[in-house]
């Protein structure tokens, strides 16, 4: 192989490979579906918005690095099996992973997060007849915090 060939055939696969990376499936499941599919065993879609769950975080966020939030459910502690907190636009959506017990008294968590840009917060309650409920609520974000 000679000189001219082996440098065409470099920059034409340095050109290939540069935008395999921009080719994306169409229609395919987001880094936060695909996480709750992974720790859930569900789909997004199968989660049920619910009143009974309180989720309170701030409006908008001075910075992302240190967001104090609170989840709270009308739902007797002994219906209660799960709760998951995910943000949808982190790097790794899934923030928290509690198992709730009667011994917990109520179902209750407060916690500072972090997170990277302005996204939906999503509380989720696994309940014990299997069924899935889910509070969310949108935080503004005025500086990052995930980098």
């Amino acid at each position: 192989m000679d000189r001219r060939k082996f440098l065409s055939l470099t920059a034409a696969a340095v050109v290939g490979l540069s935008l395999v990376p921009t080719f994306k499936p169409a229609f395919g499941a987001t880094k936060l579906e695909e996480e709750i599919q992974k720790r859930l065993g569900v789909q997004l879609s199968q989660i049920k918005e619910s009143a009974d769950i309180k989720l309170t975080a701030p409006t908008i966020a001075e910075s992302g690095a240190n967001v104090p939030i609170t989840v709270e459910s009308s739902i007797p502690i002994e219906q209660v099996e799960h709760l998951w907190i995910f943000v949808d636009k982190n790097p790794v959506p899934w923030i928290a992973d509690v198992k709730l017990t009667p011994m917990n008294g109520q179902v209750f968590l407060s916690t500072r997060i972090k997170m990277g840009e302005t996204s939906n917060v999503r509380a989720i309650l696994k309940l014990k007849d299997g069924s899935y409920v889910m509070a969310t609520k949108e935080v503004k974000v005025t500086a990052g915090g995930c980098g």
